[in-house]
């Protein structure tokens, strides 16, 4: 897959954290700060990526909370 390098540096970072690991989520936070880019950049990278099946919102969080968390999916790790 032909995948533009902002969403590549984004499932990058996703798996960074996550260590390759589909069951250990990162907070969008950490995402966005390690991206160094506008929130909104990020965002809609996260959400493009979610689209593609490379990453998953992970819906276990706490309740009332204000961030999202993301997992890698096993095709963002063969992406990667």
């Amino acid at each position: 897959m032909s995948m533009r390098d902002e969403l590549r540096r984004i499932l990058t970072i996703i798996s960074d954290f996550t260590l390759n690991d589909t069951n250990f989520s990162v907070k969008d936070t950490r995402i966005i700060a390690e991206a160094n880019r506008s929130c909104e950049e990020v965002e809609k990278d996260l959400n493009e990526l979610q689209s593609l099946g490379l990453i998953k919102e992970d819906i276990n969080r706490p309740p009332n909370v204000d961030y999202r968390i993301y997992r890698i999916t096993r095709e963002g790790v063969n992406e990667i």
